[in-house]
């Protein structure tokens, strides 16, 4: 029988129990700070809040390299030398990161890259239904699973709804008129990833516990979404409240204890502290 290993990159913000219960294999994508860089995952996502409130400048993110993808791929071999590896890429469009798996992957056999279309928690989302086919379906053909990945990202659903426009605004993500706007009219825009980009949706006008309960209200309205593949969680500084506001709304729709994630540095130095996200994949 073929044993499969799945990779992919620390932007994914896997949980430790996810990681260890599907043998995942994660490759780090990179923080720069002033002039340091560091291994994502490796540091406090705080310490990207107080680079930013010291410096007014945010982080710089990078995705893996092909040397950062040798590596692994070189102890993954090391260990099952007739192992296949799907490797299931943040989306291609907002790094390097699938590419530098492309190049890497011709100094090895049996190395399947797929590009995920998704970040954080969605590819979280991807992975997880990823590694619970491979366990249904053991003999099955690594085509077959890059084909079951090219599916499953294509209906996933990632809603991130920050609590300040302001990391935003400093990527460059929105203008300063947009993020003037939003400020005087008390709006929050959510966040969603289309075609790979992260893309403005929906804006909501208010606190953002009221903006919080539409967004969870407008997600069950628009995707009709497998319970077993919900989602929720948020960048560091959600408050425990709205956790517990999040968990309560989602039982009144009928799920039940979903599984959370917590956004690594990567997506929190776009994202900002206490931003709230909520994936699920729809139905076939």
């Amino acid at each position: 029988m073929t044993k499969f290993i799945i990779t992919t990159e620390s932007g994914s913000d896997l949980s430790p129990e996810i990681i260890e219960r599907y043998n995942i294999h994660v490759i780090p994508m990179h923080v720069t700070m002033g002039s340091e860089t560091f291994d994502d995952g490796s540091f406090d996502v705080e310490d990207v809040y107080r680079f930013y409130d010291k410096t007014g400048t945010l982080p710089k993110t990078s995705g893996s390299t092909p040397q950062d993808n040798s590596i692994v791929f070189e102890r993954i071999f090391a260990k099952y030398p007739e192992a296949h590896i799907i490797h299931i890429a943040y989306s291609a469009v907002t790094t390097v990161s699938y590419n530098s798996c492309h190049i890497a992957a011709q100094d090895f056999k049996n190395i399947h890259p797929v590009d995920s279309k998704n970040v954080s928690g969605g590819l979280t989302a991807v992975v997880v239904a990823t590694a619970k086919f491979i366990e249904k379906n053991p003999n099955s053909t690594p085509e077959e699973i890059v084909a079951f990945v090219e599916d499953v990202r294509e209906r996933t659903r990632f809603v991130f709804l920050p609590q300040s426009l302001l990391y935003l605004k400093a990527g460059g993500r929105v203008s300063n008129v947009a993020y003037l706007g939003a400020s005087l009219l008390n709006l929050h825009p959510t966040i969603i990833l289309k075609d790979g980009y992260l893309v403005a949706s929906k804006k909501y006008r208010g606190s953002f516990e009221r903006c919080l309960k539409n967004t969870i209200k407008d997600f069950f309205k628009n995707y009709d979404i497998d319970p077993d593949t919900l989602i929720i969680g948020g960048t560091k500084r959600l408050s425990e409240d709205h956790k517990k506001l999040a968990a309560s709304l989602l039982q009144e729709h009928g799920f039940e204890n979903p599984a959370s994630f917590t956004a690594g540095a990567v997506i929190s130095s776009h994202g900002g502290p206490g931003a709230f996200g909520i994936i699920g994949i729809e139905k076939s």
